[in-house]
């Protein structure tokens, strides 16, 4: 997935070192037009897997009651999926559903990049990250091609951003990632802000022509009855799953958003809109309402826990005993990514596993006692990722301050963002644990212990695992963790039944309901930061584990490869198979993840060195023998 590496680059791209960003200025020609030869069409479908050729159209051309377009038909859509994904679709949404979400995902995608100047907007060249308005333009390209054209195949070739070679410009697979910075010499022009947010508001209006636009009281004020059609009839599954698909590769990119402010040192947005609304709670239109209160960050463990006794932190492990569990998505459920299929039964020694994540003051007490410095506690991989920080670092033409060399990801003996204070000139905040503070957005703030670390690679959290000799959990471990309980976990095998087969698994750490910022999980950037690890005890897990969706990214052992089964996505083969090898997967979300991607079976993956994303993790242990 391109939002998860470098703006979609190859590995190679992905793995570059990081370095101290540059002073950037955007071209002084921001409405240069392609030249002729960089607007000759290219062909996208590297993998060799995607048809050539646009849905073919039924002789009567259906144009559904309420949609202002001829839409082709459900059938020329499946035989142009070679690998049979979109006749596994049997979710159905109404055009209520669908229109509610369009609206819910733009309205974050705007406040995340309100208040950023032009130059802002533009970025500055950083390996983890991608400038704000290619990542506009990129998802405006990605509805117009992965989704409009083939429900809507007769729309016009120049309805959007003519003049420009948009596949060039914003696929992210055509794109290299340098080149983002630099569009009017790799892809001969450079669209303006101004046309870039008249492409990606152009398709979505296409799009929701494709839906059928919303009754008009105003325009009909004659009419006794509202339509039926206007909210509640429902689209056919394939087209519910198309228009779904895109919004969530939108929300996927309002975590980048946020992020990348983060990354470069902006100023945060606002984290909650401006007037009452419900949001998006899941991937089947659900909704939830939400608070409009901005919510200060640093949540406690009191939290929604007003008759518990406050803790300092969630600590000890759960024991899990040996069983087999069946890891991967049913054919039932109502929302699947590739990566995700299919269900299979793996064997699952006993286990033990921390009831919440490392915090601050755990992770500050392995950097006190030398854990950077002792080899022993560090993969061949790991500590060579230290010592490239540490050469980079000591080299005569570095010449960057402690803070900057924080920021940029260059950090040798703490997490990323962790600056002592005394290397702030003039801060005026407090220590926090031990002296250190932290960098959040535009500001420095003390490091407060009960939250979770966050911002550290894969490389680091082993580390700390075999310092207090654990290790990390494998998927396996941290879904039965999340997904089962102690009542009907361990099943037998071939007992349908049980907890662990995949009929009677948890779609959240919870149960069956969608998720709520305000009881039962830290989703969709409402509170502003992560909270204590202590927090959100209604969120709890069968197993007693807690913060287990929402927060922080959490990593496992295992590498992202494909489970039995594997088929990829229709139309968006790119989504994991690229990927499939050295990445490591990630569970639950983070503070900032929307909640319609969070579920506690969907598999995140993220190179082992990134930093710059909300990373955390727990730790799990053996158990001598096989017995608890």
């Amino acid at each position: 997935r391109e939002r998860t590496s470098p703006g979609g680059t190859r590995p190679a791209v992905a793995r570059a070192r990081a370095r101290v960003p540059a002073a950037y200025m955007p071209p002084a020609d921001v409405s240069a037009k392609a030249s002729p030869a960089a607007s000759q069409p290219r062909d996208r479908w590297f993998h060799g897997v995607h048809a050539h050729f646009v849905p073919s159209m039924s002789r009567e051309r259906d144009v559904p009651p309420g949609a202002a377009v001829a839409l082709a038909p459900p059938s020329s859509l499946k035989d142009l999926d070679v690998y049979g994904t979109l006749r596994e679709k049997h979710v159905r949404l109404s055009r209520g559903q669908i229109r509610a979400m369009y609206s819910d995902v733009r309205e974050r995608t705007k406040r995340a990049l309100a208040g950023l100047s032009p130059a802002q907007l533009r970025a500055v060249p950083e390996p983890s990250l991608n400038p704000f308005d290619w990542g506009l333009g990129h998802i405006a390209h990605f509805y117009e091609f992965m989704i409009l054209r083939l429900l809507a195949p007769e729309t016009p070739e120049d309805a959007f951003l003519p003049g420009h070679d948009k596949h060039a410009l914003f696929d992210s697979f055509r794109a290299a990632h340098d080149d983002r910075w630099r569009p009017a010499q790799a892809a001969g022009s450079d669209p303006c802000l101004a046309e870039i947010q008249d492409y990606l508001d152009g398709v979505t209006n296409a799009l929701l022509d494709c839906v059928g636009r919303a009754f008009d009281a105003n325009a009909n004020a004659n009419a006794t009855t509202r339509p039926k059609h206007d909210d509640d009839v429902l689209l056919d599954p394939v087209s519910s799953y198309l228009h779904v698909y895109g919004i969530v590769h939108e929300h996927w990119h309002v975590e980048d958003f946020i992020q990348t402010r983060h990354t470069l040192g902006y100023a945060p947005p606002a984290f909650v809109p401006e007037t009452p609304k419900t949001y998006a709670a899941d991937c089947a239109g659900g909704r939830l309402a939400i608070q409009t209160t901005s919510v200060p960050t640093g949540i406690g463990a009191e939290r929604n826990a007003p008759n518990e006794t406050k803790k300092r932190t969630h600590g000890g492990y759960v024991s899990v005993p040996a069983g087999r569990y069946v890891l991967g998505a049913s054919r039932g459920d109502k929302w699947v990514f590739d990566a995700e299929r299919w269900a299979h039964e793996v064997a699952v020694p006993a286990f033990r596993l921390a009831r919440a994540c490392v915090t601050n003051a755990e992770f500050a007490a392995f950097a006190r006692a030398g854990g950077y410095e002792n080899k022993t506690l560090w993969s061949h991989e790991g500590w060579r990722w230290l010592q490239g920080n540490r050469k980079w670092r000591n080299a005569e033409e570095t010449n960057v301050d402690e803070a900057s060399a924080s920021r940029a990801g260059r950090n040798v003996d703490a997490p990323r963002y962790w600056v002592k204070a005394q290397n702030l000139q003039n801060d005026e905040n407090a220590s926090g644990v031990e002296g250190w503070l932290e960098l959040f957005f535009d500001s420095s703030r003390p490091l407060r212990p009960d939250a979770p670390v966050t911002h550290v690679t894969w490389y680091e959290a082993e580390a700390y695992c075999a310092w207090v000799g654990g290790r990390l959990p494998t998927e396996a471990e941290w879904e039965i963790a999340a997904r089962t309980d102690p009542s009907t976990y361990p099943s037998k095998s071939g007992d349908e039944n049980a907890t662990g087969s995949a009929r009677a698994r948890r779609e959240y750490p919870w149960g069956g309901e969608a998720p709520c910022a305000s009881t039962r999980a830290n989703l969709d950037g409402f509170h502003g930061g992560v909270a204590d690890v202590s927090a959100f005890p209604l969120g709890e897990s069968g197993w007693g584990c807690r913060g287990m969706l929402g927060n922080v990214w959490e990593w496992t052992s295992s590498a992202f490869l494909p489970f039995p089964g594997f088929a990829m996505d229709f139309p968006y083969r790119e989504n994991s198979a690229p990927w499939f090898g050295y990445r490591k997967v990630c569970k639950g979300g983070c503070w900032a993840t929307s909640a319609p991607i969070a579920r506690a079976g969907y598999r995140h993956s993220f190179w082992p060195e990134m930093n710059a994303v909300y990373t955390g993790f727990r730790v799990a242990m053996d158990v001598t023998g096989g017995k608890l």
